[in-house]
């Protein structure tokens, strides 16, 4: 065994308190209301953001329309980062429910989601397996979908699209 002491070590396990650890926040909790709100104020900002790829300024503005409209909210402060991130989140989940209605099989349902009641379904799990984005919507749908269709890009892109 080595006698190699661990005191000066940033990743001891000894219960020495919290090292290196100065400025956790915690995370900002986002409401229905300031998701619809976030995403009415990005339609508004679509004509400005190009091909639908917003930019951190489109962020910075939408942090400070929630936070003027939202006084008292949960957890962080909604900067233009956290925004940032809101969007790509939202995203995601999207094209998670894009992915379930293309795929044979499922039915959709803007409240039930995939509406698969068997947690141990096999299909779905092969499904989330190669759609891990997909699991929130077994059996909860997305309020969101109608609204960031719009937001999203067509895909006909280049310059070879008749």
């Amino acid at each position: 065994m080595s006698d190699k002491s661990s005191s000066g070590s940033s990743h001891s396990l000894c219960s020495r308190g919290i090292i290196g650890v100065s400025s956790w926040k915690p995370p900002a909790v986002w409401t229905k209301a300031e998701e619809t709100t976030f995403l009415e104020f990005l339609v508004l900002a679509l004509p400005t953001s190009g091909d639908g790829g917003f930019k951190m300024p489109t962020f910075n503005q939408a942090s400070v329309n929630l936070n003027e409209k939202y006084l008292h909210q949960k957890g962080a402060e909604k900067t233009g980062i956290v925004c940032k991130n809101k969007w790509t989140a939202l995203k995601k989940s999207y094209q998670s429910v894009v992915e379930i209605k293309c795929t044979s099989g499922f039915t959709w349902s803007d409240e039930q989601g995939a509406g698969i009641m068997d947690r141990k379904d096999n299909v779905w799990a092969c499904f989330t397996k190669a759609h891990p984005h997909a699991k929130p919507f077994m059996m909860k749908g997305f309020n969101h979908f109608n609204i960031m269709e719009e937001l999203m890009p067509s895909k006909s892109k280049g310059s070879h699209i008749y």
